[in-house]
């Protein structure tokens, strides 16, 4: 059971009743925290272990220089700041999902990616930024991306390779299809 939460009530919710929490971060570094203290929540007082997940949004380009371009592109120049304004405006009075000094900082984050955490540059630095949240402990990550079907193949041929080779991401066993 997969519960999303990133209230303190959804944390403490999911704690005692799902298997995995799936919760906004603001990178790896704060990730390793709420993995630790979550899992230590459920366990010492549900008496129960919890995965933790996150979302994401991926700018993956041949360069970090490419990305970065993309990136101010779409979520510079092009964002509908009115509209980001307003999402920042009901995550903060309504979900609680995001902390005042998140939402303070995060402002080009909703626009890229509706305050995920960034995976942005080339495929190495796409599959290292994984493998930071991976070693963070977090169970699991959702992708999102400006134009999914393109971006997710790329993403496939380029990024998931370095993944298994780092051992973030177990190879698929052969399909029929494949045979």
């Amino acid at each position: 059971m997969l519960n999303a939460g990133s209230s303190p009530q959804g944390r403490d919710f999911a704690a005692r009743n799902a298997n995995f929490v799936f919760t906004i971060i603001a990178d790896a570094d704060q990730g390793a925290t709420v993995v630790a203290e979550l899992t230590e929540r459920a366990r010492r007082q549900y008496g129960r272990s919890v995965g933790v997940m996150s979302p994401a949004h991926v700018v993956c380009r041949p360069t970090q220089a490419e990305a970065q371009d993309y990136l101010r592109y779409y979520a510079d120049e092009q964002a509908d700041w009115g509209a980001v304004d307003n999402l920042m405006r009901l995550q903060g009075l309504h979900a609680q999902s995001f902390s005042p000094e998140m939402l303070e900082t995060f402002r080009s984050r909703f626009a890229a990616g509706h305050g995920t955490c960034p995976l942005i540059g080339s495929p190495d630095d796409v599959a290292n930024e994984i493998e930071r949240y991976a070693r963070a402990g977090l169970a699991g990550i959702t992708l999102s991306f400006v134009d999914y079907v393109g971006e997710l193949e790329q993403f496939a041929a380029e990024v998931i390779p370095r993944l298994e080779a780092k051992g973030i991401r177990q190879p698929r066993p052969p399909l029929e299809a494949d045979l």
